[in-house]
């Protein structure tokens, strides 16, 4: 839970760094009589967008890891196979045929 926490907070931080660094690269390309820190400004708010989204991806993997979206079924028949305690899709589940009587023939079989 707290790792959620932490990307967020690292998310807003360099945000927040990467706006304030593109906002000082504007003044130095007009101020600066070289034009080698305006470029440094420029990738270090480069950078900090990088890290930002590295953090965004991280926290959205974790969010999926630990809350994973409930199962849909298939295209053909939209039944969701159902798990048994060990976690196997069960046999009958796994034929998928839409038929929900079990495959034991009733009187007459071969015993």
């Amino acid at each position: 839970m707290y790792n959620h926490i932490m990307f967020r907070n690292l998310r807003i931080a360099f945000s927040i760094l990467a706006a304030i660094c593109a906002a000082a690269a504007l003044f130095v390309f007009v101020y600066a009589p070289h034009i080698g820190w305006g470029f440094l400004c420029v990738a270090g708010a480069a950078v900090f967008f990088m890290l930002t989204l590295l953090f965004k991806r991280k926290q959205e993997e974790k969010e999926l890891k630990e809350n994973p979206p409930p199962p849909v079924g298939d295209f053909i028949t939209g039944k969701v196979p159902l798990k048994n305690d060990t976690g196997d899709i069960t046999p009958d589940d796994a034929a998928g045929d839409g038929n929900e009587e079990s495959n034991d023939t009733e009187g007459g079989g071969n015993a």
